[in-house]
């Protein structure tokens, strides 16, 4: 009967045990999410104040994290935009961030949309004509994204 009862004990402890690993991951990796929304929600506010090389910082952080979930393309997609919009805009890390943007989500719909702008302030017109094509099989040709890119080709 007393190795029963030491059995149950022992059972009892590891299952308390592995209860507390599993809430105090959980807690975790909420916490995280939670934090990664308020960096994110901070930078877009940069982005609307036009204070775009503080809202790049913000993002590159967010960006070198291994825990996005599912505002890694989001994020992406507006590293890519700052990039292009700073004073001294670098398009080679804004194309690179969009085309991350879209691996990770290769429907984000403003991600195809900045990427058709990036192309045509890129000269490359083809590319944005190719990315348009893409926006109206997401969107079709009376979304805003679709429109706001098409006007901005025909304006070429």
């Amino acid at each position: 009967m007393q190795k029963f009862i030491i059995i149950l004990f022992i059972l009892f402890q590891v299952r308390a045990a592995t209860a507390y690993t599993h809430s105090t991951d959980t807690e975790i990796k909420t916490d995280n999410s939670d934090q990664i929304l308020i960096i994110y929600q901070k930078a877009e506010k940069y982005i609307e104040d036009g204070k775009f090389k503080k809202s790049l910082k913000l993002l590159a952080a967010l960006a070198k994290r291994k825990d996005l979930a599912s505002k890694g393309a989001d994020i992406y997609n507006l590293l890519g935009f700052n990039y292009s919009k700073i004073s001294k805009p670098d398009l080679d890390k804004s194309y690179a961030a969009f085309m991350m943007a879209l691996e990770l989500d290769p429907d984000h719909i403003i991600a195809h949309k900045y990427l058709g702008e990036l192309y045509l302030m890129l000269g490359k017109k083809d590319k944005a004509l190719e990315v348009l094509t893409k926006l109206e099989i997401l969107v079709g040709i009376s979304g805003e994204e679709y429109q706001e890119l098409e006007k901005a080709i025909s304006q070429l």
